[in-house]
């Protein structure tokens, strides 16, 4: 799998450490591509996401900013969508993290080539909305307590990146599971 193929999008992040710390996420398993839809960078307190980003800042420096989910999606050969929520209008069946893995390990283009597979991850507050959940092709849920049912961001982008990168690596000849990437 080549991981910088998969694109993480937040949408309306609301928190800027957070973005910080999603930054690090990212880099723990190998991916690199952050795109951030409805803030403007220059709303995004930078002391607080380098705070918490450590050596992973240059993840947030090269992140690309949009208006829409549309426009951050648009060379992306699927999208998917985060919830917490099960419903109708939320996809019906979610899948699960290791699920989407597989389907994102398989994602290609028109061409039949390794292509962008994105990840959407909704405001810490609201989520994503039933329309912006519509409009991905796929939704994913982590499981979790119906005692307390909401993760924090970082830690779904974190949960979400390593169930995509334990897809991607080599299994070693002795059976252990070597951080190799593939390059497709």
């Amino acid at each position: 799998m080549n991981f910088d193929n998969v694109v993480i999008i937040l949408d309306r992040p609301g928190e800027s450490r957070n973005i910080g710390a999603v930054c690090r996420a990212m880099a723990n398993c190998s991916m690199h591509s952050l795109r951030i839809v409805g803030t403007k960078k220059e709303d995004i307190d930078t002391e607080a996401v380098y705070r918490l980003a450590i050596h992973a800042g240059s993840i947030f420096d090269n992140a690309v900013f949009f208006d829409t989910i549309a426009e951050a999606t648009a060379d992306c050969c699927l999208a998917t969508g985060t919830t917490r929520r099960p419903g109708k209008k939320r996809k019906g069946t979610l899948l699960l993290p290791e699920d989407l893995a597989k389907i994102i390990d398989n994602a290609t283009d028109s061409k039949g080539k390794n292509a962008k597979a994105a990840v959407i991850f909704g405001n810490e507050q609201s989520g994503l909305s039933d329309d912006e959940i519509a409009s991905c092709d796929f939704g994913v849920t982590i499981p979790s307590s119906d005692e307390f049912g909401s993760l924090n961001l970082s830690h779904a982008v974190q949960l979400i990146c390593y169930e995509i990168y334990r897809a991607g690596i080599v299994p070693h000849p002795n059976g252990d599971r070597k951080s190799t990437r593939l390059n497709s």
